[in-house]
């Protein structure tokens, strides 16, 4: 059975023992070795909590996790009750794994519960001894005043630190939970077949990592309340009937239970609202996360504003949910507060109404158990309302991990033959039998061939690939797999590491000899030499430092390095290389490399490389419509054999600029350094006032001013609170006026209840406003930052936690938090107000238990801190690993490496768990310390009320007494909410660094109309460096372009031409001459007035969720009849699929795709439309229209057409011209 003691140990562990230079990041965690009392009593955290004290704390001096904490240990005990032809719930999963310590818990929690009861029979016990002259007995039967006091000072030391401990045990089990089901949603995403992908998007699948495991970890370690604290009240009521009578606690406890039901019932409500909340913010983080992943065509179509509308309409719902959400907790959270008060005044009532006399011992015994009441009800609304919200979150996460998986092959191992077969296949992205992607497909890989797949775009070859891999839903047929693959994604999917680790792709051994040959088959040679560290330059996130031919390579080079694999789908490649390296990469690659092996070679260009094949396959809307040799489909489409003779013919007319070409090539520069991505800031020491009035400034107004008026509202809310339990001390003292007073502590409990909820109300509205403004404005100034300086060197990851997890901790904890702290810290003014009023001389313990609580605050603050900061920065890599491994699916599981990025996975969540388990274990060691501070105080009250027992009223005493009781609560609580508040806080600092980013001040400049009118565009002594450190790409650029004229823009892999067109659009600023179009230089244009002037396909297509509407004309400027005449001149009908579209071209533009091109492909994606759609003058072209679509929508515009294929398109001219410093410039332009 485990109860998660057995790693501790009979012997002490002490730290001192080891040597002071070895980090302690290196030393073993000491709950491997901790002895009883130190565990207990968490006495092994008081060396880092020193250490931090003194000097802000790094990754080397936080341990690393023990070893039954760790992804190894833990995920095992959930799997193994994990049953997935069950299809079972999570939750009940979770409580088979881990019920024994679930069950542990309960028992310690109980064990508290029993213990703090005895504290209302010492106070009864010392108000006895307070009011005889001679004490001749008392509830507990001691009559000496001393030994009464040791009893309420052992009574409340004992129950305080049972209670942490518990609270520390239940913690410890939520933070296994983490781990372990973090760990499944990875796993689960490795496995992810092709229909669940298309249901749980990269971003739910983020938000699943950051926020639904965060609910789940609060849920399980304070749910325990949601079980104990009915039944502690029962309890404290069946006791209180003995004081007060049967029907006076009946009546009371009536009153109570309807408090407690009216909890359940909100609990519930919270949790529906909650999952209200979920789901919205899963949209708001999916389109995040795509925007983000697509922010160049946002920039380049200057779409930021109506993403950042689309965006806050997403947040406005949100903020909506979230305002019901809180409005709900603050009535469940001001009625349970008030509950005690209420049920109290019932009891009286009734009591007195009986016709009972309402002495000082009877009404400060009851006061006595209804502020135990406190601690259930004040937690079991948050437990509730945690266990609710954990709940919802298991639910989704058991849709999650009950959704389909991709189908294991029949046989993963090498065959004698490895074979690759389907037979008759029909294959679909849907469950839709009745639309296939691929129809009646009958296709065998026979061993050591080549075979190139061609056909048009969109005619299935990228799905067939796809099908052979086993993503695509086979809907009817076979197909059967004997094989292990290796394989080259259509779009390019780069790792976040060195281009040698991108190659060798987590092999186990590595082969520098065959290392080396593929670099050079790939023709990578003359790149890694231009980079300073060679292939131990680190690429950037999806590799945003690369042109489109160095990731294809890159990508294909990862393909040729695991030469042990038994097939090679290899999809299109070559697309982006020139033709010079294309023939290099094929005759080296697969004449070379994969000589006797079976690959299969997709093609949309190089058609002169056919004739090289052992066999061709032609395809056509979804169905393989020739199949054979060169030879044998010659005759039969001698329209693909129109394609390969004049990329023959263009081949051979360029053969003589193959080595100028590649003597200018060899001396480009590179814009690449060492090291891309920047470390993310860690911002040290305590959370600034300046940070808490940034967030009141939020709301509009001055942040002062709002701390000010909140300060005024709870005052006045307190002082009545106070005031209510005063006057039941002077009806107390009425006798027979005592009913009439009674009906005076009712009016004052019912006027503390709207005050409170008053005050409640008014933090409410102002954190809505302060989220929507704060989210608003990072936002905007994310969009308006620079590509080069802030997108290219920050990881989509890192962004989108900002957006994810430190928004909802702003959403969510801060405003609860908040709220806490507050009502506590209150609370505890008039704990000292009323102790100091009523034992004036309690007064001379506030000084030394001042200074103590404010040392050990301000040495655990800054130690929580830095802890909490170093678990937001290394949070950071968990979800940008996950939103990486998403977009790499099909990658990672052909090359079998779902394991080693498993492992991967488990690596980063211990080093992150590291972190957050040493910030949750802080909490409780500082609680615990707190409360021992609070049982002391306890004592001094209790020690003064018996010197003083001949001076001091028994009102006053009686007050003091049970008022000094709660502070050893109320302590321990403001304390813990107050650095729970600032390490929230932290999350907005983070945001706030994103306040401060650098803008590209995109409304600056003039903002013109009908520009640009005619197109002409001249390059004036243009020099451009990605960013100050940099060497220059462009230098010295000058040439002209006339209006109206159709321009080449050619050159190698890495010369510079996407370069060119990112100075068109001023996406770089430029480092000395112009860009003049129509004789206006575009620095003195506004960039939106600009990029709004141009128009661009670029070289990457992306898709955004929605509709392909949406995707076209995100601004809703154009007509259902423009989007399809777009969509003819973009080449892009054949979409519409046969039996779909009964609703006309409407209806076609409603249809959703699925995003970042994972269904459609990447010669269909939207750009092409969006292109026809737009009106400028000047057209950039990263991607290759069809012929006709240039010559009929674009012929009047001035075009630019930036090409690694050097081929002149057919409808140009053929007086081609060099520019005068071609060798500089590295490209060449065709002109009319």
């Amino acid at each position: 059975m485990d109860t998660g003691f057995q790693s501790l140990k009979t012997p002490r562990a002490s730290l001192d023992l080891q040597e002071d230079d070895v980090p302690w990041s290196q030393r073993p965690h000491p709950l491997e070795s901790v002895n009883w009392l130190s565990y207990i009593t968490i006495w092994w955290l008081d060396a880092l909590i020193r250490k931090g004290a003194q000097a802000p704390l790094t990754e080397r001096d936080v341990w690393p996790l023990a070893k039954a904490d760790t992804v190894d240990s833990v995920y095992p005990l959930v799997t193994a009750k994990w049953d997935p032809v069950l299809k079972p719930r999570l939750v009940v999963v979770l409580w088979q794994a881990f019920r024994y310590r679930i069950v542990v818990s309960f028992l310690l929690f109980s064990l508290y519960a029993v213990l703090s009861l005895l504290q209302p029979i010492a106070v009864k016990s010392m108000m006895q001894y307070l009011e005889q002259e001679d004490v001749t007995a008392t509830a507990l039967g001691l009559t000496n005043g001393y030994a009464l006091v040791i009893v309420l000072f052992v009574v409340s030391m004992t129950s305080a630190c049972i209670m942490d401990f518990a609270g520390y045990y239940a913690a410890h089990i939520g933070l296994n939970l983490k781990s372990a089901v973090a760990n499944m949603v990875y796993v689960k995403t490795l496995s992810l077949s092709g229909l669940a992908k298309a249901k749980f998007s990269s971003g739910e699948v983020v938000t699943m990592t950051s926020v639904d495991l965060e609910r789940i970890t609060m849920g399980f370690s304070l749910g325990h309340w949601t079980f104990i604290s009915p039944v502690m009240l029962l309890v404290i009521f069946i006791m209180l009937s003995f004081e007060l009578g049967p029907l006076a606690a009946f009546i009371g406890g009536l009153a109570m239970a309807g408090f407690i039901y009216f909890g359940i019932a909100s609990g519930q409500l919270v949790g529906h609202l909650r999952r209200d909340i979920l789901a919205v913010q899963a949209q708001r983080v999916k389109l995040t996360n795509e925007v983000l992943q697509g922010i160049r065509v946002v920039k380049l179509y200057a779409w930021e504003g109506s993403i950042q509308d689309q965006l806050n309409d997403i947040r406005v719902r949100e903020i909506s949910c979230l305002t019901k959400y809180h409005n709900l907790r603050i009535i469940n959270n001001v009625l349970l507060m008030v509950a005690p008060v209420v049920s109290l005044a019932c009891c009286l009532m009734v009591f007195v109404g009986q016709g009972h006399p309402l002495t000082m011992p009877v009404a400060f015994t009851a006061l006595a158990y209804m502020n135990i009441t406190r601690q259930p009800c004040g937690v079991f609304s948050t437990s509730v309302i945690g266990f609710t919200e954990a709940l919802a979150s298991c639910r989704r996460l058991s849709d999650f991990f009950n959704a389909e998986e991709l189908a294991p092959d029949v046989a993963t191992l090498t065959t004698p033959e490895a074979n690759v077969e389907l037979s008759h296949a029909d294959f679909s992205w849907t469950n839709d039998a009745t639309a296939p992607t691929l129809k009646d497909i009958s296709l065998q890989l026979e061993p050591g061939t080549l075979t190139i797949v061609v056909g048009a775009v969109g005619s299935g070859k990228s799905s067939l690939v796809s099908a052979i891999l086993g993503d695509v839903h086979v809907t009817s047929g076979s197909r059967r797999v004997f094989a292990r693959f290796s394989y080259v994604s259509q779009e390019s999917w780069i790792q976040h590491a060195t281009i040698k680790d991108n190659i060798v792709f987590l092999s186990p051994l590595f082969d520098q000899d065959l290392y080396d040959r593929v670099v050079s088959a790939c023709q990578l040679g003359p790149d890694l030499a231009m980079l300073p560290k060679g292939d131990a330059t680190e690429i950037g996130e999806r590799g945003i430092n690369l042109s489109g031919g160095q990731k294809a390579r890159i990508s294909l080079a990862r393909a040729m390095y695991h030469t042990d694999a038994d097939v090679f789908l290899l999809d299109d490649p070559l697309s982006a290389l020139d033709v010079h390296v294309a023939n290099a990469v094929f005759s080296d690659c697969m004449q070379g490399l994969l000589r006797g092996k079976t690959a299969l070679l997709v093609l949309t260009s190089h058609y002169h490389l056919l004739p090289h094949a052992h066999r061709i396959i032609l395809m056509s809307d979804g169905a393989i419509v020739g199949d054979g040799t060169y030879k044998q489909l010659k005759t039969e489409f001698p329209h693909l054999m129109n394609f390969t003779q004049s990329d023959l013919v263009a081949t051979k007319s360029q053969d003589n600029d193959k080595e100028e070409l590649a003597e200018g090539v060899a001396a480009e520069p590179t814009v690449m350094k060492d090291s891309l991505i920047v470390k993310e800031d860690n911002i040290k020491g305590k959370v600034t006032l300046q940070t808490y009035k940034s967030y009141l400034g939020a709301s509009g107004y001055n942040g002062y001013s709002v701390g000010i008026v909140v300060a005024v509202l709870f005052t006045i809310s307190q002082v009545t609170l106070s005031l209510t339990d005063w006057f039941m001390s002077v009806w107390a003292q009425k006798g027979p006026l005592s009913l009439w007073y009674g009906w005076g502590y009712v009016a004052l409990a019912g006027a503390s209840v709207i005050l409170v909820y008053g005050r409640s109300i008014f933090v409410l509205v102002t954190a809505m406003l302060c989220s929507k403004n704060f989210h608003s404005k990072v936002l905007h100034n994310v969009l308006s930052a620079p590509v080069p300086t802030f997108f290219d060197v920050t990881p989509v990851g890192r962004i989108l936690n900002r957006f994810s997890s430190d928004l909802d901790q702003i959403d969510s904890n801060l405003l609860h938090f908040g709220l806490c702290v507050l009502e506590f810290g209150f609370e505890i003014l008039a704990v000292l107000v009323v102790c100091a009023a009523t034992t004036p001389w309690v007064i001379v313990m506030y000084v030394p238990v001042g200074y103590v609580y404010f040392v050990a605050q301000s040495g655990y603050n800054k130690a929580a801190n830095e802890i909490k900061r170093l678990d937001g920065v290394t949070k950071s890599p968990l979800i940008s690993l996950v939103s990486e491994t998403y977009q790499g699916l099909s990658t990672i599981r052909a090359f079998e490496k779902s394991a080693s990025f498993a492992q991967k996975q488990r690596t980063t969540i211990d080093f992150n768990m590291r972190f957050y388990f040493t910030f949750f274990v802080g909490a409780r060691w500082f609680q615990m310390r707190l409360d021992f501070l609070g049982s002391l105080f306890v004592g001094t009250c209790a020690v003064v009320t018996v010197l003083t027992k001949s001076t001091v009223g028994l009102a006053a005493a009686g007050l003091s007494l049970t008022y000094s009781t709660q502070l050893s609560v109320l302590l321990s609580r403001v304390a813990i909410f107050t650095a729970w508040l600032d390490n929230s806080m932290t999350s907005v600092e983070r945001l706030n660094h994103y306040n401060q980013l650098e803008s590209e001040h995109a409304d600056e400049g003039t903002d013109v109309h009908d520009w640009p009118s005619q197109g002409a565009i001249a390059f004036e002594s243009y020099s451009m460096r990605y960013r100050d450190h940099l060497d220059l790409v462009l230098t010295n650029i000058s040439f002209n372009v006339e209006p109206g004229h159709q321009v080449g823009i050619c050159g190698r892999t890495g010369s510079g031409k996407s370069s060119l067109m990112a100075a068109l659009f001023r996406m770089v600023p430029a480092s000395s001459g112009r860009i003049a179009i129509d004789g206006v230089d575009i620095a003195s244009v506004s960039v939106t007035s600009l990029r709004r002037g141009l128009t661009i396909i670029p070289q990457d297509p992306v898709l955004f969720s929605g509709s392909i509407r949406l995707n076209l004309d995100p601004t809703k400027c154009a007509t259902d009849a423009e989007l399809w005449t777009a969509v003819k001149q973009g080449s892009g009908s054949w979409c519409v699929l046969p039996g779909r579209c009964c609703g006309g071209p409407r209806w076609w533009c409603w249809t959703k795709p699925r995003p970042t091109s994972t269904q459609s492909p990447t010669g269909s994606s939207r750009p092409r439309c969006v292109t026809a759609l737009r009106t400028s003058r000047d057209l950039s072209s990263r991607t290759a229209l069809t012929r006709s679509s240039t010559r009929t929508a674009f012929s009047s515009w001035t075009v630019a057409w930036p090409s690694s294929t050097t081929r002149r398109p057919h409808s140009w001219p053929t007086n081609a011209a060099r520019s005068p410093n071609w060798p500089n410039m590295r490209m060449w332009i065709w002109t009319s």
